[in-house]
């Protein structure tokens, strides 16, 4: 039996065992290739993030089971509707099918990376998934602590416990979003400080600003209008794709040439860095936002910073790459595959925590992105933060409060505004059906709440860990 990790990307998903295998998604059937679906895990059909997404996709969006968003397609001349989960979970046994011809061994545990930014809602969706897929999900693991252990456990020159940690802020740009963390070395241990984000901020913000001057262009010069279909749209956004990696090591001229675009026409174009930098101005001034975030959160000054670990694809474009450079007043390092290192962490983590593997110890302490508050009423509601943003977790707490009837304890996020996510209850609990129980709020090992109720014994006590 083989254990493995997953990056399950916007765009393009990793597998980590003793080697990185790529799959990704190719357009041939465009209204029946289902992709960029991840951000749709937990939400309705008629969420604001799903309305806005449906001009990016192909294929169509519905509402399935109770209000959901799913995807209809086409398969065998039959009309089939499914659900995200249904079809992250499909995407899963791709990748375990993958690994497993590769390294010519069962997979069964794996440890899944999911954005730092994921609500409880949106990690119990993608648990759906893997139990629809019949694997065993050891973790949920978040992207940039997953690229700090790629980073952490393989450095020699870590300082000891009983020395001041080095700090290294991990810098991750993916397909559609931008992750940021402050995190404290040791040997042995890492310790995450803070975390910042940009959720809808990612390469494919630069991919598009190169597909609205194109079909500007081609509508101007060849009276084609790209956008009015939908085969011609997607073989533009690979092209442009494919343009903004040819700028990343070349600042001359580079030219796009698409043959029978539309009504067998062939059409060209073509772009420079300079150019490309001028139409992604604000695009670039972005990425000093999270930065600041994390450096606030963590309470650190970049003179406290010992290194920038750069990651995702989005790193490779010069400008981002000397924008962060620049906030930090250093040159950013790029020791880490850019692709794979999310799926390696998760691979590793994998390892540490089944028993048919002997790793080195390397202790981890990561932090919740959003504050989480208790509340529980009878005769007075009352609501208490039990752990602010940026808390370390995993984390223990005990509260005891006197209670001599049943009552309703709400778990739920603190601040709804902060949230990406439209729904800030995380869970419900009726104290008259607990005895002496153990509720999973989160679907995540780190994540528990134990209560013990005794009506004839008060208080009731209340034992959270995080």
């Amino acid at each position: 039996m083989a254990v493995v990790g997953f990056d399950i990307g916007f765009q393009n998903n990793y597998i980590a065992v003793a080697k990185v295998i790529t799959f990704c998604f190719l357009i041939t059937n465009s209204k029946n290739t289902v992709f960029n679906f991840k951000r749709f895990h937990g939400r309705s059909f008629d969420d604001i993030i799903v309305q806005s997404e449906r001009a990016n996709v192909p294929y169509d969006l519905v509402p399935v089971n109770d209000g959901r968003v799913g995807a209809k397609v086409m398969y065998l001349d039959k009309e089939h509707q499914f659900s995200i989960e249904q079809l992250t979970a499909m995407l899963l046994t791709k990748l375990k099918d993958t690994a497993e011809a590769n390294i010519q061994k069962k997979v069964v545990d794996c440890v899944i990376s999911v954005p730092t930014f994921f609500t409880d809602a949106e990690r119990r969706r993608v648990l759906d998934a893997v139990q629809i897929a019949g694997l065993n999900c050891l973790r949920l693991m978040n992207d940039t602590t997953a690229v700090a252990l790629s980073y952490g456990i393989y450095k020699e020159d870590l300082p000891s416990p009983d020395e001041k940690p080095k700090i290294v802020i991990l810098v991750d740009m993916g397909h559609s979003a931008f992750q940021v963390s402050a995190c404290a070395f040791k040997k042995g241990k890492l310790k995450v400080l803070a975390t910042a984000f940009d959720t809808h901020f990612g390469g494919r913000d630069f991919d598009q600003r190169l597909v609205e001057y194109f079909c500007t262009e081609f509508n101007a010069k060849y009276k084609l209008d790209v956008k009015s279909r939908v085969r011609a749209l997607l073989r533009l956004q690979q092209e442009c794709e494919k343009l903004k990696k040819l700028m990343s090591s070349s600042s001359m001229d580079i030219p796009l040439n698409i043959e029978c675009l539309i009504d067998e026409k062939d059409v060209s174009g073509k772009m420079n860095r300079s150019h490309f930098e001028e139409l992604c101005a604000d695009l670039i001034e972005r990425v000093t936002v999270p930065l600041v975030t994390v450096m606030e959160q963590a309470e650190l000054q970049v003179q406290n910073v010992s290194a920038v670990e750069i990651v995702g694809g989005g790193t490779r474009i010069p400008a981002v790459r000397a924008k962060i450079a620049k906030f930090f007043g250093k040159d950013v390092s790029s020791t880490l595959n850019a692709d794979e290192a999310v799926a390696r962490g998760c691979a590793l983590q994998c390892a540490m925590l089944s028993p048919a593997f002997k790793v080195r110890e390397f202790s981890i302490t990561d932090v919740t992105p959003f504050p989480i508050s208790l509340s529980w009423s009878t005769e007075g509601d009352e609501c208490h933060e039990v752990f602010g943003k940026n808390h370390a977790i995993p984390f223990s707490k005990i509260i005891t409060f006197y209670r001599k009837n049943p009552f309703i304890l709400e778990v739920s996020y603190s601040d709804p505004s902060s949230l990406p996510y439209p729904e800030s209850k995380i869970g419900k609990y009726h104290t008259q059906l607990l005895f002496l129980a153990v509720v999973r709020i989160f679907s995540q090992e780190m994540y528990t709440l134990f209560i013990s109720s005794k009506w004839d014994s008060p208080p009731t006590q209340v034992n959270l860990q995080f």
